[in-house]
């Protein structure tokens, strides 16, 4: 294949992407999944080297994520309707725990006065992810309101998850890093862990319940 005829097949599947909303939409996912798992890896470094038990935590649920993630992408094409279900009320099922799990870990790291630190270097590069991580979330929900499929509305709720997670993590790295009062840093972690421990709690809650009854009118 010489040159022209390379360039004339990017032209042509250029071309497919923009009229093929969906598959601009699954392409999206697919790129989420490697920055999530990018992100997993250095939180898991920096919890490694700084010996912080959040960053090692917060690793631990964004591999999880990025896990989920993958196995909704795997096959999606050729999943049947049931299985896509199935897929997407496991998802949800998982984000619950996983949300119960964190709210351990805050009460264990708070109320031991387990101060979260990080290096600066981190920290820009969480603020980063976080405003990348609202982006993806809001687009999402937008780009994917119009289509009825469980993979990409599974994928919609995880973005939302990871998008509130990073907010959390953010706030509570900044505060410990540059504030000097001890009472603001507990009450802010406090009232923004509880809004998004409600948040993800009832997505995951709301998924269960509409999942189990869309298996239900199949069966």
């Amino acid at each position: 294949m010489n040159r022209r005829e390379g360039r004339a097949r990017l032209r042509e599947t250029a071309r497919q992407l923009r009229s093929d909303d969906r598959r601009r939409a699954e392409i999206l996912l697919d790129c989420s999944f490697a920055v999530n798992l990018a992100y997993a890896v250095l939180q898991a470094i920096t919890g490694i080297l700084a010996r912080s038990i959040w960053a090692g935590t917060l690793a631990f649920y964004y591999l999880i994520l990025s896990g989920i993630r993958f196995s909704l992408l795997r096959g999606r094409r050729r999943a049947s309707t049931v299985v896509k279900w199935r897929r997407y009320r496991s998802s949800a099922c998982v984000m619950l725990a996983l949300n119960f799990a964190l709210l351990g870990i805050h009460c264990i790291t708070l109320y031991m006065e387990h101060v979260i630190s990080y290096p600066g270097y981190l920290i820009y590069a969480m603020a980063l992810y976080t405003f990348y991580a609202a982006i993806t979330a809001v687009r999402n929900v937008v780009r994917f309101r119009a289509y009825r499929d469980p993979i990409l509305s599974a994928s919609k709720a995880l973005s939302l998850s990871v998008a509130a997670i990073s907010v959390y993590s953010l706030q509570s790295a900044m505060i410990s890093a540059f504030g000097d009062s001890e009472a603001f840093r507990v009450t802010m972690s406090n009232c923004v862990g509880a809004g998004v421990f409600l948040l993800i709690s009832s997505l995951s809650v709301y998924m269960i319940v509409r999942s189990t009854k869309a298996l239900k009118k199949r069966k």
